[in-house]
């Protein structure tokens, strides 16, 4: 089902005005992670989330004064500046913190954005631009939620639009994309550093771009540092947790087992780290484990991982679309960072 928001509007904070609630406050007040509260306020149907936790987001945010802002139809349109954003999906994490960066920008700015979800149905995706027509926006901000290569309905390129971690088979357009391959190296790189000799990698799916991209960083920089001990030390997962904890099984069972794996999210990391333990290794004495994607349950865990910098793709193509200049034919890259915890801290 399509799904219709609109981003925090056109509020400012000043003298003998009160301070408007985010959903960062609510987050903070409830306990709660900001996608947690994203999810809960803006009604997003098919998510797990506890009844009770679900309550007390909605208790909270009346409590604070949290309010989404004026409907479409009540902005002034001598004032509105009204930007479309099309995603296949917003239940996971990535898009949250995607539409967090586009509602930053927006506020900042002083804009307004919709927001249509469509399941990556292209019927929907044609009816999404129809809206976008009929409301009257200044241009498009098309996103998927994995980096893929995309066919957009031909109904876009009546917009002035941004491409955001997908793009065209052809590479037309304006496109913006996580640099995967920076952030594999960036992994890989930092197990180097510790003193990891043997190092591992688990990927994801091997059909995906994310996937594609952050082993090749790791084959770059391993041969820069003369330590690719070839696929002996690679091995596939589904991104899951079961199937990170069987490929880290089996890495360690052979008869020179590596010293650090760079997984290719949290989640096989964390499977990664539950396999060490249960074979009596230690980390990061014994094995040095770096994730991606820098989850929440990453930082209590102590997992290092590299940031997906959505946020960041996100009040870039913003600015991209609000701005002046042609959008040409272009793809730019995003770099994530590292970040170092307990599971590298030899």
């Amino acid at each position: 089902m399509t799904k219709i928001l609109l981003s925090r509007r056109l509020c400012k904070t000043g003298v003998g005005m009160k301070k408007r609630i985010k959903m960062v406050d609510v987050a903070r007040a409830a306990n709660v992670s900001r996608t947690t509260v994203s999810l809960v306020l803006n009604g997003i149907p098919g998510v797990r989330i506890a009844e009770a936790t679900r309550q007390r987001v909605l208790q909270i945010a009346r409590e604070l004064g949290y309010s989404p802002g004026p409907l479409i139809e009540n902005l002034d349109p001598e004032r509105k500046r009204l930007f479309g954003v099309l995603i296949n999906e917003i239940s996971a994490a990535y898009p949250i913190d995607l539409i967090y960066g586009l509602q930053n920008w927006a506020d900042a700015q002083g804009l307004q954005i919709v927001l249509q979800v469509t399941d990556s149905v292209a019927d929907r995706e044609i009816a999404a631009l129809e809206n976008f027509a009929r409301f009257g926006v200044e241009g498009v901000i098309y996103a998927n939620t994995f980096t893929a290569i995309v066919s957009p309905p031909a109904s876009l390129g009546n917009f002035r639009h941004v491409l955001v971690n997908c793009r065209r088979e052809d590479s037309s357009g304006f496109a913006i994309l996580p640099a995967e391959r920076h952030g594999g190296m960036l992994a890989t790189d930092h197990l180097i550093e510790i003193g990891c000799r043997r190092i591992a990698t688990i990927t994801g799916d091997p059909w995906q771009i994310a996937s594609i991209e952050r082993l090749a960083g790791y084959h770059r920089s391993l041969n820069r540092a003369g330590l690719n001990l070839g696929t002996q030390f690679e091995r596939v997962s589904d991104w899951g947790h079961a199937s990170g904890y069987a490929a880290a099984r089996d890495l360690l069972a052979l008869s020179e087992p590596p010293d650090g794996i760079f997984c290719h999210n949290d989640i096989v990391a964390r499977g990664a780290m539950a396999a060490a333990r249960d074979m009596g290794r230690k980390v990061p004495e014994d094995l040095a484990i770096i994730g991606y994607d820098d989850r929440e349950f990453s930082r209590d865990l102590g997992i290092s991982s590299v940031t997906l910098p959505f946020a960041e793709m996100g009040e870039r193509a913003l600015a991209e679309l609000a701005g002046n200049a042609d959008l040409a034919d272009k793809t730019v890259t995003i770099q994530g960072r590292l970040v170092a915890r307990m599971s590298t801290n030899k």
